[in-house]
C-alpha cells in the first residue's frame, strides 16, 4: 500500500502555479501514487508546457492520468479537420496556436498521447471503493455502464443526485459554482470535487492525499 494517495484537478495550462503545487507535494515515486483527473490543456497561457510535462511522465506506473472534456475536445477538433468552434470557444485557441507552430510528427504525438488517457479510474483504498474521473457521473447508471457523455461533462445531474457509496473523485466543476466562496476541493462522505478554478485570478490547483486528508494548493 502507498503511504500517500495523492490527486490533482484541473490544470488548464497554469504552468507556474502547477509547478509551485507540484513542488509543494514533492511526489516520491516509491512510496506515493499520484492520479490526475484531466484538463491539462487550454485557457492558460502554457498549455503545452503541461502536456510536455504528462507526456515525459507517461511511463511512470505510478502516475495515473485521466482524460478531460478539453482533452477531448482537442480531439474531436482535429478529427474534424479543424471544424466546429466549441474548442476555440472553451479556451482551445492558446492550445491550437502552440501545436500549429509544431512539427507534424510533434503535434501527432501530442494527438495520439490524448487519446491514448483513459476516462476513469478505479480502486480499492482502505476498503473503501473510490472511482476517479474528469467531471463526474450519471448516477442512474452503474458504474461499469457510465458513458463518455457522462465522465468528461456531467454537473448538476451527478453532485446533486448521487447518493451511492462509491466515493466519485473528480474536478470539471468549480466548487465555488457548487458553494459559493469555496477554494478548496470539497470532500463529502461519497464524492471528493477537485477543480478550485486553476485559470481564475483568485484560484488554485489543488491536490489532496486521499489517505490524510491533507491538502495543497499552488502559489502564485
Amino acid at each position: 500500500m502507498k503511504k500517500r494517495i495523492l490527486v490533482i484537478g484541473d490544470i488548464h495550462g497554469m504552468w507556474d502555479r502547477f509547478m509551485s503545487l507540484y513542488g509543494q507535494i514533492e511526489y516520491n515515486p516509491e512510496e506515493d501514487m499520484l492520479i490526475f483527473l484531466g484538463d491539462y490543456i487550454d485557457r492558460g497561457d502554457k498549455p503545452l508546457h503541461v502536456l510536455d510535462w504528462m507526456y515525459e511522465h507517461r511511463e511512470d506506473p505510478n502516475i495515473i492520468m485521466l482524460r478531460g472534456n478539453h482533452e477531448q475536445m482537442l480531439l474531436d477538433f482535429y478529427a474534424s479537420g479543424e471544424s466546429g468552434e466549441l474548442w476555440l470557444w472553451n479556451g482551445g485557441d492558446k492550445t491550437r496556436r502552440g501545436l500549429k507552430a509544431q512539427k507534424e510528427l510533434v503535434r501527432q504525438r501530442c494527438l495520439d498521447f490524448v487519446a491514448s488517457l483513459p476516462l476513469c479510474h478505479q480502486m480499492t483504498i482502505g476498503g473503501k471503493e473510490y472511482f476517479f474521473c474528469h467531471a463526474g457521473i450519471d448516477p442512474e447508471q452503474p458504474l461499469d455502464k457510465q458513458t463518455e457523455e457522462s465522465l468528461l461533462w456531467v454537473r448538476e445531474e451527478y453532485y446533486d443526485n448521487y447518493r451511492g457509496e462509491t466515493v466519485i473523485v473528480s474536478g470539471h466543476t468549480n466548487v465555488d459554482w457548487i458553494r459559493p466562496g469555496t477554494t478548496t476541493p470539497i470532500i463529502w462522505e461519497n464524492m471528493i470535487l477537485m477543480d478550485t478554478g486553476s485559470y481564475l485570478s483568485e484560484g488554485h490547483i489543488s491536490c489532496l492525499d486521499i489517505l490524510s486528508g491533507r491538502i495543497w494548493q499552488s502559489k502564485d
